[in-house]
């Protein structure tokens, strides 16, 4: 099984502080390209996954999320000088406050639910106790803690550091590659260099301990209970799914059970006309036809 570490990507990887959806205003921070370099050197499988809840707010598309995201790849490996640096970007268009009623739902791939980290391990074989997150909000690192993974908080203040409660919290970017290629060794495999072949491509998203600094031995003594807690988190995150899609509550299906009254509603009258042939039919063929608009309506909510 292979390492990665995690990226979030506004305000970690480039500089946002609100929804983008235009390549052009692409700006790695400083050192990101780097160290991202450094990382992949080192053997780690590098994969952004970032809330882009900007779609579900009619800000942009998701078309536009990909297009920030090969305009990030190539910033990354022209300032770099390597190619294909980044593994995999997964993002998650969905908030439950959404104004676009189709992303307007939680899911279990949108921070801090663990769903893009757990994934992406299944997606790369990954052994999520030996990977890490780098972010800077307490949502990144409360993901990464429910997938098993190592956590590093990038901010300036001793109070986000406090709330979120990160394994270690650095005030930079290169600070973060520092920690993780001092406190790990993670297995060889192929360079930058070598893996030019392996594109990076965006993943769509159409569907998901605090205390002192990690170690590499801490993480090699603790791997059963490790592999426990990423099984548990996996088993939730599978459940909190199906609830939600169980639950979710469409235009569809409220024309449906407005037909199935009304199905009701006619053979009951119906039922009321059994002293004349011709009119109980009547109302009864009504019924039959309200009950296959019905069935035409919930098909029409399935293949949405």
């Amino acid at each position: 099984m292979e390492t990665a570490v995690f990226l979030d990507r506004d305000n970690t990887l480039i500089a946002n502080d609100g929804d983008l959806g235009d390549p052009d205003a692409v700006r790695l921070i400083d050192g990101v390209a780097g160290g991202l370099k450094a990382l992949r050197q080192a053997g780690y499988r590098l994969i952004v996954v970032t809330n882009q809840g900007g779609v579900a707010r009619g800000k942009f598309t998701e078309d536009d999320v990909d297009a920030v995201h090969q305009r990030i790849a190539t910033l990354v490996d022209e300032t770099a000088g390597a190619g294909g640096l980044i593994d995999r970007f997964y993002y998650c268009p969905y908030n439950p406050e959404a104004a676009l009623e189709e992303y307007r739902r939680d899911h279990p791939w949108r921070k801090p639910h663990p769903g893009m980290l757990l994934q992406a391990a299944r997606d790369l074989d990954l052994d999520l106790a030996r990977c890490w997150m780098i972010g800077d909000q307490g949502r990144d690192m409360e993901a990464a803690r429910s997938a098993g993974c190592r956590t590093l908080l990038v901010t300036h203040r001793p109070e986000a550091e406090k709330e979120a409660k990160p394994d270690a919290a650095v005030t930079s970017f290169t600070e973060a590659v520092d920690v993780i290629l001092r406190e790990s060794r993670p297995p060889a495999r192929q360079s930058a260099e070598e893996s030019r072949s392996e594109k990076p491509g965006p993943a769509r998203s159409n569907p998901s301990s605090a205390g002192g600094n990690p170690s590499q031995g801490t993480a090699r003594d603790g791997g059963d209970l490790a592999d426990l807690r990423r099984t548990i988190a996996e088993l939730t995150d599978e459940i909190r799914s199906e609830r939600m899609s169980r639950a979710e509550f469409t235009g569809f299906r409220l024309a449906a059970g407005l037909c199935q009254l009304l199905v009701l509603l006619l053979a009951l009258l119906g039922l009321l006309q059994l002293g004349s042939t011709d009119v109980f039919l009547k109302w009864m063929l009504g019924a039959v036809l309200a009950q296959l608009l019905t069935i035409a309506i919930l098909l029409l909510d399935l293949k949405g």
